[in-house]
């Protein structure tokens, strides 16, 4: 049987924060089991508020609400935002009653020593978990960048953070009093703690991540990742049960951190995407996905090369019939986007000032390409029926004009068509476009993803294409425009993701 440890926040809301760091803990062993109290109790806490708490007082309070809440509670630990003293010690960080198994720890001015509110809870999460199993356990005075520092210098703390370990003293103590399967948990949970510290370089637990990631993000090529990579340098390693991730906290105008989870299919196709989406899924439960990368376009005024396609509905052509002589026969499948995808995508003109400069050459990495548009349809450049080749070349001049500046990239939202064939061929795209005639583009993976977040977990998340043109069908471009088509689309996602329109607090749009 684990140990439960009940943790009670106390004056302040800090419900999230405590599961938030009660699930990192727990993930990674199964002797301590940390939780909230069950929803009903939640919020007991709540109630008792105070400018500055006495750690007698929040004792009696917590047998209070052991006596009232019934049931096997035999570990209480409370969480408050405050000042916190004795009747010998002024504005503690934490106090206990190992003996009663009682404990109270503060967040008041904890920013000033630890760098992340995850690892001071983990601290002392696992600090006073170690008292109620061995009690006799005793702080002692002088500072050996121990667990069991008395921290009177409270600069201290930051030592002991940062060393997570025991002096020889306690060391011997405890390893007197538990067995080896507590023994390791304790070494697992201090490795968490390390690995959640702000400043850490060391690899996550995907499974310690779950609930922190807002956005997974899903590349394909190569250098569709490189570019989405690097508008996140600070990132750290993270690994999944399947693949690893590319982690990383943004702070967006809202002035939130959203979690963002960076992952790479090992090849093109629905198959592969729709495999990292649901690993995805089941590591982090992210309420959105964006897919990243590049896209085929189809001829026309309002965008061309290096343009960002956004999916507002997704046309899946994956499934086709092979017929007696040589004829395919195509099954439109996909479907509407989520809701909260419709909303962001159909007001996404009404905050284009939130996305700030995406499509500068500064933000996007590069200067636009020049591309020269013969006047001759029966230049090699064009391909497909003459219709289809005019109609090329009418577009393409629109937006490439002879002797004049090349506009920045903009955004076009609209239907996307998604298979599992690489379009080069004028005369399956037009077929296709007889049934989804507001299609702008074709790409290979977005049916995978769609497919996993429909049916994956809870159903709940959110798929958002995020596509630079880097083909028109019916052209044969100049080479320079797939990595253009790559950086255009990730300037793209990081705006978007800082506008602060995606809000961690409803994981929807604001």
């Amino acid at each position: 049987m684990p140990y439960h440890i009940e943790i009670l926040s106390i004056g302040q809301n800090s419900n999230s924060k405590i599961a938030e760091v009660a699930h990192a803990l727990n993930v990674t062993q199964t002797e301590f089991q940390f939780a909230p109290p069950p929803e009903r109790l939640r919020n007991e806490g709540l109630v008792f508020i105070q400018e500055e708490y006495y750690t007698t007082k929040v004792f009696e309070f917590l047998k209070d609400y052991r006596s009232n809440a019934k049931g096997n509670r035999p570990y209480l630990l409370a969480v408050l935002n405050a000042k916190l003293r004795s009747d010998k010690n002024i504005n503690l960080f934490g106090s206990h009653e190992a003996s009663e198994g009682l404990a109270v720890v503060t967040l008041h001015d904890h920013e000033r020593f630890a760098d992340s509110y995850r690892s001071y809870l983990a601290y002392y999460f696992i600090r006073y978990a170690l008292s109620f199993v061995c009690p006799n356990l005793k702080s002692h005075k002088d500072a050996r960048g121990c667990f069991f520092d008395f921290k009177g210098n409270k600069l201290d703390l930051k030592k002991s953070l940062e060393s997570g370990a025991f002096c020889a003293q306690c060391m011997e103590i405890f390893g007197k009093s538990l067995n080896a399967e507590v023994r390791t948990a304790i070494e697992k949970m201090i490795a968490t703690m390390k690995a959640l510290q702000a400043n850490s370089h060391a690899d996550l637990d995907a499974r310690a991540l779950a609930g922190l990631v807002d956005i997974g993000i899903i590349t394909v090529r190569e250098d569709e990742f490189d570019h989405m990579l690097s508008h996140f340098p600070s990132r750290r390693h993270a690994e999944g049960k399947n693949r690893l991730y590319e982690y990383v906290e943004v702070e967006t105008k809202a002035r939130e951190q959203l979690g963002v989870a960076i992952a790479r299919c090992p090849e093109q196709g629905q198959g592969p995407a729709s495999a990292v989406a649901n690993d995805m899924i089941s590591d982090f439960s992210p309420p959105w996905i964006f897919l990243v990368g590049i896209a085929g376009g189809f001829p026309d005024s309002e965008y061309c090369l290096g343009d960002v396609l956004l999916a507002s509905r997704v046309h899946d052509f994956a499934v086709s019939a092979a017929l007696e002589g040589g004829a395919v026969e195509h099954q439109q499948q996909g479907g509407s986007v989520h809701i909260d995808v419709e909303k962001l995508l159909t007001h996404l003109k009404a905050i284009k000032k939130e996305l700030g400069q995406w499509s500068s050459s500064k933000n996007i990495g590069s200067e636009k390409p020049v591309e020269e548009i013969p006047d001759d349809i029966r230049n090699p450049a064009f391909y497909g029926t003459k219709e289809w080749k005019t109609k090329v070349r009418s577009s393409l001049q629109i937006h490439f004009p002879p002797k004049s500046s090349t506009r920045e990239p903009i955004f076009k939202v609209a239907p996307m068509i998604t298979s599992n064939t690489l379009v080069k061929d004028t005369e399956l795209a037009g077929q296709w476009r007889k049934t989804a005639r507001h299609a702008v583009g074709v790409e290979m993976e977005l049916g995978g993803v769609y497919l996993a977040a429909r049916y994956g977990g809870n159903g709940s998340t959110r798929v958002l294409a995020i596509r630079g043109v880097s083909d028109i069908v019916g052209y044969k471009r100049a080479p320079q425009w797939t990595e253009y088509a790559c950086r255009s689309a990730a300037a793209f996602a990081y705006a978007l993701i800082t506008s602060g329109r995606i809000r961690k607090t409803s994981n929807s749009i604001d």
